[in-house]
C-alpha cells in the first residue's frame, strides 16, 4: 500500500469500484466479481438501498396489511358476518413493527457476508472523486484513504424531491423514508402527489382510518397512465372516500395549535387544508451530493446523471445505473440498466450491449393494480396515426374468476397498430395486474400480433382470460371482415 502526500494511504487497484450498495449497484458488483473482476462496492449505511429500506420492500408490506384491513370490512361479500377489525394491542406500532419484520427477512439476501463470499470488498464509507480514476473513502471510524480503479459505477439512487413549499419544513412532513417507521395513525393525512407512491400509500391510510386529502398538480391522477386507467383509478379512489384535489399547488404550509395547514390554489384562489401529518410524494431526485463529479468530469442535473446508451457518463469510463440516472425509477429496470453495465464495463466492442427501452413494463400497487407497457391509446394514435391503431378492451366484470373472487373492478385495454394487430402497448387495470401484464409484455418483446393472446390456450378460470379474450376478439374481428364471404360459403356447403 502506498501513501499520498498528503498522508492518506493509497489502496489497491481495482477492475470496478461500485458507488452504492442498492440495486443497481449490488446486481453490478455482484455479477463483475463472479465474472472474475476485482470489485470494490462503497456504500454509507447498509446493503439493499431504497427499495429494500423505504420503498418496494415496506410498501408492499404496509399495502397487504391495509389490503386485509379492506377485505374485512368486506366479509358480507364474502359470506360472513361483518366484525369490528382493530390493530394489535390497538397501537398502529403493528403495523410497522411487521414493516420492520420483512425488512430484517427480506434483507437477508443483502448481506455483506453474501457479496464478499463472491469476492466484492464491501467498504461502508463516504466516496468522493479526486479524479476520474481517484476515489477518497472516509470509513466510519474516520479512516481515510484513496482507491482507484479502471471503472466505475455510480448507482448511488434517488430521494424524494422536496416542492418548494413556504415554510413546509418549519411545519414538518413525512416522506418514504420517514413513513414505515411512525408509531401512531395520523387521524388526518394530506398526500402531496398523485402518482404511484402518492395513491398507493394515500389509499393504504386511507384503509387504516385514516382521512386521507390527494393533492395533485397535474388534472388527473397518474399523469403517466393511459387517460381512461387515470380516470377509473380516480373514480375507485373516490368512491374509497379520499379525498381528490386536482389542478392544485400547494403554496403555503403552517403550525396552528399542533396541527399542519396546508394552503393550495387553483387559478388564483386558495384554501386551507388542516391535516395531522402531511406525505410528500411529489417526485425524486439523484443522489450525487458529495461525490464531487464535477471533478471526474461527470455531467449532471438536478433530475439525473446524463447517461448515453451504453450508460457511460460523460467520463467513458465511469458508468451509472438506477435511479440515479433518471430513466426509470423500478428496481427492475436498476437491475436491467446494472446488466448493461457489467457487460460494458468489463468487455469491448463488439460485445458492448445498448439499453433497449422499447419495452419497459411498471405497475401501481393500488387496489385494484395498475400495470403497464408500451404506448397509451393516445399516444399510439399520435405515433402512428388514429387509422392505424386499434384497442381491444376486455372487462373484468365479464372475467369467471373475478366474479369468484369478487374483484370485478377494471379492465384490460391492448393497443396494437398496423394490419398485422402488433401490439405496441397495454393497460390493466384490475385484480394482479402487476403478474398479468406478463405475458403481453412477452409478445411485445417478440413483435407478437394480438392473435398469439386468443390463440394460446390459457387455464379456466383464471384472471388471464382477460388477455386472451382481447385475442379473440381481435380474431373475430378479422373474421367478422369477410362476414359476406363466408356467408356465400356456408350456404354453398349447406
Amino acid at each position: 500500500m502506498n501513501t499520498t502526500a498528503s498522508g492518506k494511504s493509497r489502496g489497491r487497484l481495482y477492475d470496478l469500484i461500485v458507488i452504492g450498495g442498492g440495486s443497481a449497484g449490488l446486481v453490478v458488483a455482484g455479477g463483475a466479481a463472479q465474472l472474475g473482476a476485482r470489485v470494490a462496492l462503497i456504500e454509507k449505511k447498509a446493503l439493499g438501498g431504497d427499495c429494500l429500506y423505504t420503498g418496494c420492500v415496506p410498501s408492499k408490506t404496509l399495502i397487504r396489511s391495509a389490503r386485509f384491513a379492506a377485505e374485512v370490512r368486506r366479509a358480507e361479500d364474502f359470506g360472513f358476518a361483518t366484525w369490528a377489525l382493530e390493530f394489535k394491542d390497538r397501537e398502529f406500532a403493528s403495523i410497522t413493527d411487521r414493516v420492520a419484520r420483512v425488512i430484517e427477512t427480506v434483507g437477508e439476501h443483502d448481506r455483506p457476508e453474501r457479496f464478499a463470499a463472491w469476492g466484492v470488498e464491501v467498504i461502508f464509507a463516504a466516496p468522493r472523486f479526486l479524479s476520474p480514476r481517484e476515489l477518497e473513502i472516509i470509513e466510519r471510524d474516520g479512516t481515510k484513504r484513496i482507491i482507484t480503479a479502471k471503472r466505475f459505477c455510480i448507482s448511488t439512487g434517488s430521494r424524494p424531491a422536496i416542492p418548494p413549499v413556504e415554510g413546509l419544513k418549519e411545519a414538518g412532513f413525512l416522506t418514504n423514508t420517514s413513513i414505515f417507521q411512525i408509531r401512531d395513525l395520523p387521524q388526518s393525512l394530506i398526500v402531496l402527489g398523485g402518482g404511484p407512491v402518492g395513491l398507493e400509500l394515500g389509499q393504504s391510510f386511507a384503509r387504516f382510518g385514516s382521512e386521507v386529502t390527494i393533492v395533485e398538480m397535474d388534472d388527473r391522477l397518474l399523469p403517466k397512465e393511459d387517460e381512461e386507467i387515470s380516470a377509473t383509478i380516480e373514480q375507485i379512489m373516490r368512491a374509497e372516500g379520499l379525498k381528490i384535489l386536482l389542478n392544485y399547488k400547494a403554496v403555503r404550509a403552517r403550525l396552528n395549535n399542533g396541527r399542519k395547514i396546508l394552503t393550495v390554489e387553483q387559478n388564483g384562489l386558495n384554501r386551507e387544508l388542516p391535516a395531522n401529518e402531511i406525505l410528500v410524494a411529489s417526485g425524486r431526485k439523484p443522489n450525487v451530493e458529495g461525490l464531487n463529479l464535477e471533478v471526474a468530469g461527470v455531467k449532471y442535473d438536478e433530475k439525473h446523471i446524463l447517461t448515453d446508451d451504453y450508460l457511460r457518463t460523460s467520463t467513458r469510463h465511469i458508468f451509472a445505473a438506477g435511479d440515479a440516472t433518471g430513466h426509470f425509477p423500478f428496481t427492475h429496470m436498476a437491475a436491467y440498466e446494472a446488466s448493461v453495465v457489467i457487460r460494458n464495463a468489463l468487455f469491448f466492442r463488439p460485445l458492448l450491449q445498448k439499453t433497449d427501452f422499447r419495452v419497459v413494463p411498471w405497475a401501481t400497487f393500488t387496489d385494484p393494480e395498475v400495470a403497464r407497457v408500451g404506448f397509451t391509446e393516445s399516444g399510439a394514435r399520435k405515433k402512428f396515426g388514429a387509422a392505424n391503431v386499434r384497442i381491444y378492451r376486455t372487462e373484468f366484470v365479464d372475467n369467471d374468476r373475478a366474479q369468484a373472487e369478487e374483484s370485478t373492478k377494471g379492465f384490460a385495454k391492448i393497443v396494437c397498430r398496423g394490419r398485422k394487430n402488433e401490439i405496441v402497448g397495454a393497460h390493466i387495470i384490475g385484480p394482479q395486474a402487476g403478474e398479468l401484464i406478463h405475458e403481453v409484455i412477452l409478445a411485445m418483446k417478440q413483435r407478437l400480433s394480438i392473435n398469439a393472446l386468443g390463440s394460446m390456450i390459457h387455464v379456466y378460470p383464471t384472471l388471464t382470460q382477460v388477455n386472451q379474450q382481447a385475442g379473440l376478439d381481435a380474431v373475430l374481428g378479422k373474421l367478422g371482415s369477410y362476414q359476406k364471404l363466408l356467408s356465400y360459403y356456408f350456404r354453398v356447403w349447406r
